[in-house]
Parts: structure tokens; C-alpha cells; sequence
């Protein structure tokens, strides 16, 4: 097969999607089309968290599930090494985000940890120095795995340790997840035999494309540890959230910014400009 577009492959991971299979312009269609869930959720809920004037840390862990689908968006769109570290880099740095968020929920507005920033800093910074050098796959996927689990673990140390949380949809995110990443594995593994039965089903052969479900699915399963996250903050701050349904099936928090609750002194700190 002539190269496509964006010309010959140079990135170390070539996935089990045919390339430029359905446009010469797209190396992996519908890996690429995939990331719209690491990409439209993000960036509608950082407006309506702009709007509803909470803190900045919660926009930021929005922008960085936001980045890690633009990166991979672009790496799958061109195959290009450059392209990859756009993808996978940010993973590492927007799962740091995360990790600080989760770990500070319980912190009144403004209050910052140094030590914590510096450790989650120079992990990522040596992550990201290391994986440059080595450009070892699996190097990389073993150091997000740890932030992964390091996510999950403190989450569930937050609701054994909290009465007032959406435990629900905690566990259907990771449950998402986790599916997700089942569905990863068995597209490494069995590609030829999902290649042949791609043959098969013709028109619906995009339903075996399980790299692309796997993008969904740790988009959904990421996005609703998200939700989770921000309404555990504005239920610690005392503010009146509550996650709603965009017709019916999408989450998203809903603040009462007019609350007159003594305890929302914290959302009253925040909507003055105390927003870190």
C-alpha cells in the first residue's frame, strides 16, 4: 500500500487498525474519530465550570483529559513519533494533575502543597526524560499504569473515608475503564484473527475496532472520575451540586452558586476570585 498523507509511519506503536484504510488523509480512521470523548466532554464541562466559577484545578484537570485527546487524536490521524509524544506525554502530566486534585479535595480554597507538587513534578519529569532516551513502550505504559492505580486507590481510600459521595458513578467509571483497557488488550493480541472477521462483517467491521472502544471507553471512564471528583469538592465546600443528565444519559455537575448555606463560605472564597 502507497503511504498516506502524512507519509510513511514513524512512531514506535502501529495499532491493530488498518492504516489509511478509509481516507488518504486519516491514517487510523476510526482511532482517530474515537477520541471525540477525551475531546467534546472536556471541553463543554471546562465553559460550564468557567461559568459556574469554580476553582481552577478543577478547569485544569478537565484541560488535561482535553490534551491527552488532541494529542491522540493527532497520533493516530499521522502515525508520526511527534505525534505520539503529544499523545502519550500528556497522559503522564494531565494524570498528575488528577493525582494532586484527588489528594487535595479535602483542602480548604487556596490551600496549596509543595511537597506533593514536587514529587508528582519531578515523576513526570523523569517519566518524560527516561521514555525520550529509551523509547521503550512498555517503560511508558508502566509508569502511567501506577498513576492509574495510584487514582483508583486514593478514590476509594476518599470513599470508604466519606460518607457524602457518588460512590455510583465512581464505579461505573472505572468499570468503563477497565473494559476499556480489556478491550486494549485483546486488540494487541489477537489482531490478525480481528482482522479476518473485519473482512467478514464489511460495513460493520468498525465494531471490531477495538482500539477505537478502548479510546471511548477510558474517555467516558475518565470524564466521570472527573464529575465524581467535582461534585466530592463542591459537597466538601458546601456548595449545592448535583449531577444532572444531558438528555437523559450524559453527567454533568450543576451548581447552585446562590446558596446561602453557612458552609458554603468556601464556594463564597471561590466565586471572590480564591480559585487554585
Amino acid at each position: 500500500m502507497a503511504p498516506g498523507y502524512w507519509g510513511s509511519p514513524t512512531s514506535t506503536l502501529d495499532w491493530c487498525e488498518e492504516n489509511y484504510d478509509v481516507t488518504h488523509f486519516i491514517a487510523e480512521f476510526w482511532n482517530t474519530l474515537s477520541n471525540v470523548s477525551m475531546i467534546v466532554p472536556p471541553l463543554v464541562t471546562v465553559f460550564l465550570l468557567i461559568k459556574q466559577q469554580l476553582e481552577h484545578r478543577l478547569i485544569a484537570c478537565h484541560l488535561s483529559l482535553l490534551s491527552v485527546g488532541i494529542g491522540s487524536w493527532c497520533f493516530h490521524m499521522t502515525l508520526l513519533y511527534s505525534m505520539q509524544l503529544l499523545d502519550e506525554l500528556p497522559m503522564i502530566w494531565g494524570s498528575a494533575f488528577l493525582i494532586y486534585n484527588i489528594l487535595m479535595v479535602e483542602q480548604p480554597p487556596g490551600k496549596s502543597n509543595i511537597p506533593l507538587q514536587t514529587v508528582l513534578f519531578l515523576y513526570c519529569a523523569i517519566v518524560t526524560i527516561v521514555y525520550i532516551l529509551c523509547n521503550y513502550p512498555v517503560f511508558f505504559q508502566t509508569a502511567y499504569a501506577i498513576m492509574v492505580l495510584s487514582m483508583v486507590v486514593s478514590c476509594i481510600r476518599l470513599i470508604r473515608n466519606l460518607k457524602k459521595c457518588n460512590k455510583k458513578i465512581f464505579l461505573v467509571g472505572v468499570a468503563a475503564y477497565a473494559l476499556g483497557f480489556f478491550l486494549w488488550n485483546v486488540d494487541n493480541g489477537f489482531c490478525g484473527i480481528l482482522r479476518s472477521l473485519r473482512d467478514l462483517l464489511g460495513p460493520l467491521s468498525p465494531f471490531l475496532e477495538l482500539h477505537a472502544w478502548w479510546h471511548l471507553l477510558a474517555g467516558l471512564g475518565t470524564y466521570l472520575g472527573l464529575v465524581f471528583i467535582a461534585d466530592l469538592r463542591c459537597t466538601i465546600l458546601g456548595q449545592k451540586a448535583k449531577i444532572k443528565y444531558w438528555l437523559k444519559m450524559w453527567p454533568y455537575l450543576s451548581v447552585d452558586m446562590n446558596t446561602d448555606d453557612p458552609a458554603g463560605k468556601g464556594s463564597k472564597a471561590i466565586g471572590n476570585g480564591v480559585m487554585y
